[in-house]
């Protein structure tokens, strides 16, 4: 077994959205579901040479597949641009058009839409933003984005208002959107059993909350799944102004694992950047095998307990400020980029 403080003595910040998290310095971090305004996002480290042959090669790919006897633009490229951003190299791709249609009552509506693909390229680090079902006028606000990009490098936090992504980071004033997502992952290398996760994207939801859906399963289940759980605390917990709900339980598995099961969470508010929903759960006793059966979590309560509390007591909302319109306070220039 690993002691609490062994694990948990020296930490390292990581921005999430637009939050930030301590985590275990040994802690292994990868993050998930990026998006923004309606766009993925992918960050990755490659040369300007693989970038433009990548980039020039998803091009050609893109022509081929519209290449046909109609000489419709159906499936192939609708447009293809040159990106002007102080900075930045790279492409732009409108292409794919979609027709259909759908039933209002007794009215047919007509419906089109294509997909976007904005490839980007800095200083050895590449930024694409992708969506695959949009207006072919929404190429404008990914480019819109992209002008706002910085590069993260390393364990960096940006000071001014933003979302973090991946390697990459959007400063404010961006252009009006209403949705943000990203996920990170984190596990530790001597403790494959233990995985966290935490989680931002858009709320405000109608959804039930967590101790109403914990209530529900607790009255349905089986005398005996009650007995095998020991909830370790169930109630509002608030963090650092954050309001939410939390569950914690041990289980004793059916092959007599101890297993444990974390999770908070909060509603957050509709439309609203600053107000997320965030979600913070802890699995300990995972198998190492895909499918495998629960395994007896390599951490004893105290120091899983002590993970938990850590880490979820360092989630807080990271220099943030907007103004009444929704954009930041702080601006970012093409002078600035430069001087990155």
């Amino acid at each position: 077994m690993y002691s609490a403080e062994k694990l948990t003595g020296k930490t390292k910040t990581v921005c999430v959205g637009r939050y930030v998290v301590d985590v275990p310095v040994e802690a292994q971090i990868s993050m998930s579901h990026e998006r923004i305004a309606g766009f993925g996002i992918e960050t990755f480290e490659e040369n300007q040479a693989d970038f433009d042959a990548r980039v020039s090669a998803r091009e050609v790919e893109i022509v081929e597949r519209g290449a046909g006897e109609t000489g419709s633009d159906d499936g192939g490229m609708i447009e293809a641009h040159d990106l002007r951003i102080p900075g930045l190299s790279g492409r732009a791709f409108v292409f794919g058009r979609s027709r259909g249609h759908v039933m209002e009552g007794d009215q047919r509506v007509d419906m089109e839409s294509v997909s976007v693909e904005v490839h980007a390229h800095m200083r050895d680090l590449s930024f694409s933003l992708t969506d695959e079902s949009t207006q072919e006028d929404s190429v404008r606000k990914a480019e819109a984005l992209l002008a706002r990009i910085q590069p993260i490098r390393g364990t960096g936090i940006p000071t001014t208002p933003g979302f973090c992504a991946a390697r990459a980071f959007f400063a404010e004033p961006l252009p009006p959107h209403k949705s943000e997502h990203i996920a990170m992952h984190i596990g530790f290398l001597n403790h494959p059993d233990v995985m966290l996760s935490f989680a931002s994207m858009p709320g405000g939801g109608s959804g039930r909350s967590l101790l109403t859906r914990f209530a529900d399963i607790d009255r349905d289940a089986s005398v005996d799944e009650l007995v095998r759980v020991t909830k370790l605390r169930m109630g509002p917990r608030t963090i650092n102004g954050i309001s939410g709900e939390e569950v914690m339980a041990r289980t004793r598995e059916f092959n007599f694992a101890s297993t444990y099961g974390f999770i908070w969470e909060t509603a957050g508010a509709r439309d609203d950047l600053l107000h997320p929903f965030l979600t913070l759960e802890l699995q300990g006793g995972v198998s190492p095998n895909s499918g495998g059966e629960p395994v007896d979590t390599t951490l004893h309560q105290d120091a899983v307990l002590t993970l938990w509390d850590r880490i979820s007591s360092s989630i807080r909302l990271r220099s943030n400020t907007l103004s009444k319109s929704g954009r930041g306070i702080t601006p970012f220039s093409p002078g600035d980029r430069n001087r990155l």
